[in-house]
């Protein structure tokens, strides 16, 4: 089982945790400013981009927050 005193381990988390935030941006900017998934979400897609830049804004803070502590 893994650790959470390991260092290793909590840095490639804190990464893979960046990194899902910032897919998180680019999939809701898309959706805002593209013409993607425009078939699938033809009503809602406006809505669906602003709360994927919003999770991804909790979950920047959720790290940041974490990691102070």
């Amino acid at each position: 089982m893994l650790s959470d005193s390991n260092p290793l381990i909590n840095k490639v988390r804190g990464y893979l945790g960046y990194l899902m935030a910032a897919l998180y941006l680019v999939i809701g900017l898309l959706f805002l400013f593209s013409d993607i998934a425009i078939q699938t979400f033809p009503v809602y897609r406006e809505a669906v981009g602003v709360v994927l830049i919003a999770y991804a804004g909790f979950r920047v803070y959720a790290i940041m927050k974490k990691n102070k502590s």
